[in-house]
């Protein structure tokens, strides 16, 4: 039994058996309390938060929970909402006939609400649940399901009605128990895709080194095609300059998707870059004559680093190989900084393969609190994620 009160600070906050949440809209609310229980993961931070406020793509809201025993805080919930439209999100799901589209495009259309995210969509991995380590698996599971259901309660009187909930990106070792599925629907999305690099490599020519022949001779024919393009990290001021450019050449990737759940917004990479200072390095590809062809953003972050969102000119990289190249660099900024692992996240799998990274499944769990539009959830999962056939490549000797 949920028992749901507002109150002038926080907000608003649910009673359920022996837990306690609060519910913030922003992360300047909560900010003490969610610094000192955050893990360290540069994602979870309150700069990180702050940036991410400032730019949120159209229609999406946050909401940061905190989870309390009588005085103590066990963990954090991040979740963020948004009225999604399936049938637009998906493009070219099945190559199936005429008919067939438009019956799955109906099914799409009938789960059209606003959606809570237990999770970051703009990020691959576990960003939406944080607990202390005495607390056990099923437990979190547990509390998180309880905290959904108090959550919808009080958007329901916000005036927001949630249809769909995600549980996104959890690792094997982190999956919800068969116990806590409470209707949910398991899937797997393409999968995370990280590089562990070698204790050993101290420069880039020791990776070069340990390739095999092919792979060598391909990697230095990548490098020669940008024989005359500069490398530049790019500055706040450079940002602001090239906003215009950055963000046609981030959504000529972003409306070739497959799938797209929304648009970052065109100041976002400067809001990042403001905010997270020199821990987040956005890298530009120019030609001789000052132009931009393509971008990269990577986040140092702790003991890894983490590929973020890029764009390209989509006639240079067939010229120049921009994209392998970035997958270089990007390989390179990690050796040079002594990290343990390249988080590269999900899509073009086989091109990442090709360089060292391997696969690492991710979960997802999905239901309908509608108990009838759940029953098309399978279907709506077998819809969206297919199982894409890949090769992958072990460039190593």
């Amino acid at each position: 039994m949920f028992q749901l009160c507002m109150n002038d600070n926080p907000g608003a906050f649910a009673v359920s058996g022996k837990y306690l949440f609060r519910f913030y809209s922003s992360i300047r609310a909560v900010e003490d309390t969610w610094s000192s229980n955050a893990p360290s993961d540069e994602y979870w931070q309150v700069q990180y938060h702050l940036a991410l406020e400032s730019s949120l793509p159209e229609g999406l809201k946050p909401v940061y929970v905190t989870v309390w025993h009588k005085d103590d805080c066990l963990g954090l919930l991040y979740f963020q909402h948004k009225k999604i439209d399936l049938s637009s999100a998906v493009r070219n799901a099945d190559p199936a006939s005429g008919m067939r589209q438009v019956l799955q495009k109906l099914m799409l259309k009938k789960l059209n609400m606003q959606t809570l995210v237990l999770g970051n969509m703009l990020l691959t991995g576990k960003y939406g649940i944080h607990f202390k380590h005495e607390v056990a698996l099923q437990e979190r599971f547990s509390v998180a399901q309880q905290a959904i259901d108090a959550l919808c309660i009080q958007l329901k009187k916000d005036g927001v009605k949630i249809g769909p909930v995600l549980l996104k990106d959890f690792q094997k070792d982190h999956r919800c128990p068969n116990e806590c599925l409470d209707n949910y629907t398991e899937f797997c999305v393409q999968p995370n895709m990280v590089f562990e690099l070698k204790g050993e490599w101290k420069t880039m020519e020791d990776y070069v080194e340990a390739l095999k022949s092919k792979a060598r001779i391909r990697y230095r024919r990548a490098k020669n095609m940008m024989e005359d393009i500069k490398l530049k990290n790019l500055e706040v001021e450079d940002l602001e300059s090239l906003q215009d450019e950055m963000y046609a050449q981030y959504r000529n990737i972003a409306e070739n998707a497959g799938f797209n759940l929304f648009y970052l917004k065109p100041d976002y990479f400067i809001n990042l870059k403001k905010f997270l200072g020199s821990r987040m390095r956005i890298m530009g590809y120019f030609n001789s004559d000052g132009k931009l062809y393509g971008f990269f953003t990577v986040l140092k972050n702790y003991d890894h680093l983490d590929a973020h969102f890029l764009g390209y000119d989509v006639k240079a990289n067939r010229d120049h190989q921009i994209y392998l190249n970035m997958l270089f660099e990007m390989t390179s900024e990690g050796i040079s900084l002594g990290v343990r692992n390249l988080n590269m996240s999900r899509t073009a799998v086989e091109i990442k393969s090709s360089v060292g990274a391997r696969a690492t499944p991710v979960y997802c769990y999905l239901k309908h609190r509608n108990k009838i539009y759940n029953k098309l959830v399978p279907h709506v999962v077998s819809t969206l994620y297919k199982d894409k056939e890949w090769q992958e490549r072990s460039p190593f000797k």
